[in-house]
């Protein structure tokens, strides 16, 4: 189930076991505030346990989902990466009459229950986030402006609601959100750094090379900055030379949206200009890790 689903699937069906999977810390942390708006009515704080159980025994295990809920329908317990222990545990006991929904984070080889994905959402579901969220304060965005907020943002819902809140408290006295306002405002982590770069090299954008470089060296290592690029050279040269989207997600990790997006500025600039980058990129590595070149030379060979 995705973490979209989730609330849906909460009206009709309560499961007695959950196993939140993924990497988007934001969803976990919402799926966890979900289920207990949902299930906690009532006495939140005898109700409501989340504890690490790395370290945890069956027996503590037991003894925390066979507690009877107090002034409540159900109790709600969160345990964090699970150990094994534990997880045997709970794929043996029996939930049928249980008024505890638990709850697991990360848990391997858990065969009971429900799985609740909370993986990157792809880019129509966080733009239906985005829209309803401005919405609560009379806002609008321009279509290319919640594009770049996406991007820049790597679809990192941790860091998009973070900006939100800084463009709603920045825009109380606008109707719209623009590409400029987006831009301005948007925090310059290093995936940014990487994506203005990586976008403007694109774009062929030659004047804005230096200047973002300049700004990336404040905080990153030119190792760093030529791995990057090598990274995203190695993927636009695989995404140039396939043409299965679905089996490129699956191979590069992305989402289905980032290659459309990839292979526009592939037909633009066409699929030998992505060949002979990444050829001069590990050409340049395997100079840089036998000595010939030092990394400082051989990123701006690379860039210019």
């Amino acid at each position: 189930m995705r973490f979209i689903d989730l609330n849906k699937n909460l009206k009709t069906n309560i499961e007695k076991v959950y196993n939140i999977t993924g990497d988007d810390f934001f969803l976990v942390k919402q799926a966890i505030t979900n289920l207990k708006t949902f299930l906690i009515k009532e006495f939140e704080e005898l109700n409501f346990v989340k504890l690490d159980a790395d370290k945890m025994k069956s027996a503590e295990a037991n003894e925390l989902i066979s507690t009877l809920p107090f002034g409540n329908d159900y109790r709600l317990i969160v345990l964090e990466n699970p150990s094994s222990e534990v997880v045997e545990f709970i794929n043996q006991y029996d939930f049928t009459d249980s008024t505890t929904v638990l709850v697991c984070i990360n848990a391997e080889n858990i065969t009971v229950g429900e799985i609740i994905d909370c993986t990157k959402l792809d880019k129509l579901d966080i733009s239906k986030y985005v829209l309803n969220h401005l919405k609560k304060y009379d806002l609008s965005i321009q279509e290319q402006a919640l594009d770049y907020l996406i991007d820049a943002t790597n679809a990192n819902m941790t860091k998009i609601v973070n900006e939100l809140s800084k463009l709603t408290a920045y825009c109380i006295d606008e109707d719209i959100i623009t590409i400029d306002i987006v831009t301005n405002l948007l925090s310059n982590t290093n995936e940014y750094a990487i994506y203005t770069l990586t976008n403007a090299i694109d774009n062929k954008d030659y004047t804005s090379y230096q200047k973002i470089l300049n700004e990336m060296s404040k905080s990153q290592t030119v190792g760093e900055i030529f791995s990057y690029l090598g990274k995203h050279f190695r993927r636009m040269q695989y995404i140039a030379l396939n043409k299965d989207d679905n089996e490129l997600a699956k191979i590069l990790n992305i989402k289905p949206y980032a290659i459309k997006k990839s292979r526009q500025h592939i037909q633009t600039n066409g699929v030998k200009f992505y060949i002979n980058l990444y050829e001069l990129y590990t050409n340049l590595d395997y100079q840089i890790k036998s000595g010939k070149i030092t990394a400082q030379n051989a990123l701006y060979e690379l860039i210019f």
